[in-house]
């Protein structure tokens, strides 16, 4: 049997969801949903609202697919932030950490936003809070090619142990709950893949709370909350600093 815990769907858009039961004053998160299928002159449009290093960008995808992805969903970020910081979308200055993660360039970084994005099959996910870090990701449920071997270099040993006890159907699902997980968390810390998933836990993967254990942060657990949660056949996960206050989907 699959030791998770279950993934909760979604509210419908503008629902709020009350994550923290101290119910401490903290800002609110909002995460906006966006549709990648888009035809080509929803490609052209959102085109003409990126810069010219994005425009490059996108350009070195090989694949169309890829490149619109790439398009619609950064077309997409800047106009949504551009209702939080007060500048048309395509004056949005958006600059990357030291690992690449994109944030707000000078003078909309003193604004104290803080995002994260993520895309995947034909879904993005656009999360916005203030004042704290912040990481999201998502997954398109589908079947995956070396499956075992691929969970043996993103699974902490414990974890791999619950994977390999589950049945085929079972392991595809306990792989992207972790991932999903581990993925965000890496993000909110703004270091991306720069070390290695094995070394992170994902506590409620193995019966415990939801929280992420990390060797080389003492007070991750108590650190960074965690949320998760489904949609058809995604997968999605959010990490954020501090307790969670309200959640609401877009």
């Amino acid at each position: 049997m699959l030791r998770s815990a279950t993934p909760f769907r979604s509210p419908a858009p503008g629902a709020a969801v009350l994550a923290d039961a101290a119910g401490q004053a903290l800002s609110t998160i909002d995460v906006w949903t966006i549709s990648l299928d888009a035809g080509s002159a929803d490609v052209v449009a959102a085109a003409a609202v990126l810069d010219a290093a994005e425009r490059a960008r996108a350009a070195r995808f090989v694949f169309e697919r890829d490149r619109t992805a790439f398009t619609i969903a950064r077309a997409a970020l800047r106009h949504i932030l551009a209702g939080y910081v007060g500048l048309p979308a395509d004056r949005v200055p958006l600059s990357t950490g030291t690992f690449g993660k994109p944030q707000l360039g000078a003078p909309c970084h003193l604004t104290g936003v803080q995002f994260n994005v993520a895309h995947s099959g034909q879904q993005a996910l656009v999360a916005v809070t203030r004042q704290r870090a912040i990481g999201i990701d998502i997954e398109h449920v589908r079947p995956m090619h070396d499956l075992d071997g691929v969970a043996a270099i993103v699974l902490s040993p414990a974890e791999y142990r619950v994977f390999t006890d589950c049945t085929p159907d079972d392991r595809l699902e306990l792989f992207l709950s972790a991932w999903t997980r581990k993925e965000a968390y890496l993000k909110a810390r703004g270091e991306g893949l720069a070390r290695s998933p094995t070394l992170l836990e994902c506590s409620a993967l193995l019966g415990g709370a939801e929280t992420i254990r990390d060797p080389d942060d003492d007070s991750a657990a108590r650190r960074w909350s965690v949320i998760t949660w489904c949609e058809a056949d995604y997968r999605a996960a959010l990490v954020a600093e501090g307790p969670l206050d309200t959640i609401t989907f877009k």
